[in-house]
């Protein structure tokens, strides 16, 4: 199966072709104390205005997930093979030949996940149909690099309940090399899912779980040792969450009171059994300084009794994550929503790392990737709008920092615009946090009247960073500036933040979209007549209603994968276990009418504004009659509206072809409705200087 799943050919000339493409860690070796590799990006000065091709922005970046094997021998990445993910495994000692793995048309990389030294998990996924019903289905090989031989698991096993996801895996077992955890359902109910200690490449699930299925638990989650301590799930009826906690006597409490409180596990420490580090809101009543802010704190809680104690404040920012050490016993790194602030660092190596990487790029993102069990090895990669992903491997018994790639080759620092951090305010009053990003040799201060693209982002319960967008940055090469707003109901400010653009997709959220918008125009950045409003999912969504509800604001609007009808989004969800549970941010069954009210298919166009729509074929997450459907409702009453489909595309964008598709589209689109900007680009950096 191996063969005819992926396409995989362990032949040497398949590897002399990967040996070709990919070639061997080109090392830059520098020492702690020397100079920066990279070309200081406040110091480099790009010599003209002309754009660079948009194949620079829109192709897939190389080297993405890198993955240290456990001693840190060998480096799992994924690579652009044929415009997809392929996996390259490279040894970073020694004269061992590269390893490429081609996932084929069918199938793309979805997982990679290191159980021994040699021994590497690798799933894949492909869009298929149940009946009439879309999914995606999984299924998970053992590579070795000892034999350099793949095999596929569970080969043999046909129940109904596991026969579609086959790669839920846990993590590893970290005191057994070669052993991992995987949730799997025996039986034909796929809600009744336990987790399963495997070794090896077995055709089928083992009789007997390491943890039992239990009512509304559909999640698993274990600790470092490979001991199961948390379930999360739903009830019965999709209303309500389900969090259950194990305490050391091995009995699980359910603690689902919590998630009233926004709770999520972030860690379950390994030398107490009981104590879990849980991010929630302050109980009621909690005297504390930031309840106002609706910040959530890390918690230490104990299953057992019930106590808590507050472990980290949130003082301005809440934590995102916190990194253990090998065996989880301790924590190693806390870092936090905020992305301007430092990292708490509680390792001397990883200090060291981060401390030297800071000195040389102290308005980038530094970020831990992957480290070696003994944290003899770290992938580390560095991020900001100017440096669109470089990546460093940290040996430290050498003490050497060495960069070996960027994730992409030819961008240059003095060829990237810079992302101005801003504020403007809603209508109501509420500040809403925004990235400017401003064609190449322009600042806020200087730009004037631009033609602008409003890019506001997809989930919604997301966000934008600073950090390089390649799609922003594509945009502001051709000579747009480009607006992306953190509207409320965007993750990384605060709960009550969050919670203000539950159920408000029409409303509220757009509002702050739109009030971006009327900000560019009343400080002169936008010119009013060559506003563009893009977006995908989310965006997308409000792109269409934007050009529905404010047709004075735009000149046209640009969908990618956006949802047009509320109420069927929603209904969608009883398709899928979970379903309903997972869309209850956009509203419920019974609140029709406002679905309705908020859906742009069923608007009509006070104003014809040119839309664009662009639907990926195999989207598992939108379907693409989202788009289909109001491309056929606006034809219908001679509205401008173009429709695109992009074969065999998905929800993320991943093959290639269609990114160069729909960027292409998009930039000829813009072009049509905003004009070229080029001319009046050169001439506001001239009059600038």
């Amino acid at each position: 199966m191996a063969s005819s799943l992926i396409g995989l050919s362990n032949e040497s000339g398949a590897l002399r072709a990967s040996r070709r493409c990919c070639c061997y860690f080109f090392y830059l070796l520098v020492a702690l104390t020397l100079t920066p590799v990279l070309v200081n990006a406040d110091k480099d000065v790009r010599q003209n205005a002309e754009p660079l091709p948009a194949s620079a922005f829109y192709r897939l970046p190389q080297y993405a997930h890198p993955q240290l094997s456990p001693s840190g021998r060998y480096l799992a990445s994924r690579v652009v093979v044929s415009g997809k993910l392929g996996l390259l495994i490279n040894a970073l000692e020694g004269e061992e030949e590269p390893f490429l793995l081609d996932s084929g048309d069918r199938w793309k990389v979805r997982k990679t996940l290191w159980v021994s030294d040699h021994e590497l998990l690798v799933s894949f996924a492909r869009p298929l149909a149940y009946g009439v019903t879309p999914v995606v289905v999984s299924r998970t090989m053992l590579l070795d690099m000892q034999t350099r031989q793949a095999r596929t698991l569970f080969k043999r096993d046909q129940q109904g309940g596991f026969r579609q996801i086959q790669d839920a895996i846990l993590g590893r077992v970290h005191n057994k090399p070669g052993a991992y955890l995987i949730m799997g359902a025996k039986g034909n109910n796929p809600k009744l899912r336990g987790v399963y200690e495997v070794s090896g490449a077995p055709q089928r699930l083992p009789n007997s779980s390491v943890q039992a299925p239990q009512k509304d638990i559909f999640e698993w989650t274990a600790d470092r040792l490979g001991n199961v301590r948390v379930g999360h799930g739903f009830t019965a009826d999709q209303q309500q969450g389900v969090l259950k906690l194990k305490d050391a006597g091995g009995n699980w409490h359910d603690v689902s009171a919590l998630l009233d409180r926004e709770a999520k596990v972030l860690a379950a420490p390994t030398k107490d059994t009981s104590a879990y580090y849980v991010l929630m809101l302050p109980s009621s009543g909690a005297d504390t300084k930031t309840d106002n802010l609706g910040l959530r704190h890390v918690y230490q809680y104990d299953a057992a009794t019930g106590e808590e104690s507050v472990l980290f404040e949130a003082k301005s920012s809440e934590v995102s994550h916190l990194l253990m050490n090998l065996k989880g016993e301790k924590i190693v790194m806390v870092r936090y929503q905020d992305e301007s602030a430092d990292p708490l660092i509680f390792d001397d190596e990883l200090a060291e790392i981060y401390t030297t990487l800071k000195k040389q790029f102290p308005n980038a993102w530094v970020g831990l990737e992957s480290v070696s069990d003994d944290l003899s090895r770290a992938v580390v990669s560095v991020s900001s709008p100017k440096i669109p992903g470089s990546l460093y491997i940290y040996n430290a018994e050498k003490r050497e920092l060495a960069a070996f790639r960027q994730r992409y080759p030819g961008l240059a620092a003095s060829q990237l615009a810079e992302v101005h951090e801003i504020e403007y305010p809603a209508r109501d009053g509420l500040t809403i946090p925004a990235y400017l990003t401003l064609p190449h040799g322009l600042s806020p201060e200087s730009a004037d009247k631009l033609p602008f693209v409003v890019l506001p982002h997809g989930g919604p319960h997301a966000r934008d960073f600073r950090r390089f967008d390649w799609m922003a940055q594509m945009l502001a090469d051709e000579g747009y500036g480009v607006i992306q707003m953190n509207f409320r109901g965007s993750t990384g400010y605060g709960v009550a933040f969050e919670k203000a653009g539950r159920k408000q997709w029409g409303d509220v959220m757009l509002n702050d979209i739109n009030d971006a918008t009327r900000w560019l125009v009343d400080n002169a950045l936008a010119e009013p007549s060559r506003i563009c409003i893009v977006g995908e999912v989310f965006g997308g969504y409000a792109a269409m209603m934007s050009a529905v509800k404010h047709p004075d604001l735009y000149e046209c609007a640009a969908s990618l994968n956006g949802i047009s009808d509320l109420y069927s989004a929603v209904a969608e969800g009883r398709r899928y276990v979970g379903g309903f549970y997972f869309r209850r941010h956009i509203g419920r069954l019974w609140e029709g009418k406002e679905l309705d009210r908020n859906s742009p298919i069923n608007k009509q166009m006070r104003k014809a504004v040119p839309l664009m729509l662009t639907a990926s074929e195999q989207n598992r997450i939108v379907s693409p009659r989202q788009s289909r459907r109001i491309y056929n409702a606006l034809r219908k009453s001679n509205n401008p509206v173009e429709f695109i489909e992009l074969p065999q595309g998905d929800h993320f964008l991943s093959r290639e072809e269609n990114r160069q598709s729909f960027a292409q589209e998009l930039l000829r689109f813009l072009d049509e409705h905003l004009g070229k900007p080029q001319q009046q680009l050169a001439q506001a950096i001239s009059s600038s200087q």
